[in-house]
């Protein structure tokens, strides 16, 4: 039967669907935003509240933002198996600490668990930045977030030598809490420095040296050749077509 012996008024079969390919994928905008968005939330529930629930949160939003920087990131096969992997293996590990352990080492597998799936949303989102040709606002975003990262991975780190070490983690002898080992890492890192909170042994004194170190190279390299190499993208009409908004014919002028 030809094309002609059909009804005219058969309605044509729908397209068969099929998987979006790799290209497709790569074209999907990043959402680097909101991976900024979780940890921006995650550091003022850490910062304001000190209840365990609320470290139950933190750590979920910590997951949350791991799964939306592997999905901008577009790892994929296996790779994306093993890096997916990880928060699962660390959610185990750390409900089994919990149930096992005493509570005070439970917190410690829990730091180590919490460094371990910052460090790999770190090297997710760093890879898919420095793989890009062009500098987008997603971008910046991204390299916002991993900055804050940092941030966070010390905290955890901090947490754990508290847990391992013999002594108390700071010089006068205040409380280790998340709280106070998150002030301590990000005026570290930003190198405030009001002196308030000092680790008392040289192993945190030397990795506080080197978080700040590695916050201030990051800012100087990373963070200001993105924002140097920013340009704004003209705007595209719904029919594809490039908007030129410096022409006096520009709609909306």
């Amino acid at each position: 039967m030809s094309a002609e012996d059909l009804p005219a008024d058969e309605p044509a079969a729908p397209p068969a669907r099929t998987r979006t390919s790799w290209a497709v994928r790569r074209r999907e905008p990043d959402r680097f935003a909101l991976v900024l968005t979780l940890l921006v939330t995650a550091y003022v529930l850490s910062a304001l509240g000190g209840k365990d629930w609320v470290q139950v949160v933190v750590a979920v939003l910590y997951v949350g933002a791991l799964f939306v920087a592997i999905r901008s990131s577009r790892v994929e096969g296996r790779a994306r198996i093993v890096i997916r992997a990880i928060p699962l293996a660390a959610a185990v590990v750390s409900l089994a600490a919990f149930v096992a352990l005493p509570r005070q080492d439970a917190y410690g597998v829990l730091n180590a668990a919490v460094a371990t799936i910052l460090v790999t949303a770190l090297v997710v989102i760093l890879d898919r930045i420095l793989r890009r040709s062009a500098v987008t606002l997603q971008s910046i975003f991204g390299a916002l977030s991993a900055y804050l990262l940092i941030g966070m991975i010390f905290t955890a780190v901090f947490g754990v030598l508290a847990w391992l070490g013999p002594s108390p983690f700071f010089a006068g002898g205040q409380e280790v809490s998340q709280r106070a080992l998150q002030y301590f890492s990000y005026t570290t890192l930003t190198t405030l420095g009001y002196g308030d909170y000092t680790a008392a042994e040289f192993p945190g004194r030397n990795i506080a040296t080197f978080e700040a170190l590695v916050g201030q190279i990051f800012l100087a390299t990373l963070v200001a050749r993105l924002v140097a190499s920013f340009t704004v993208t003209p705007r595209r009409s719904r029919l594809g077509t490039t908007i030129d908004t410096t022409s006096p014919d520009a709609p909306g002028e």
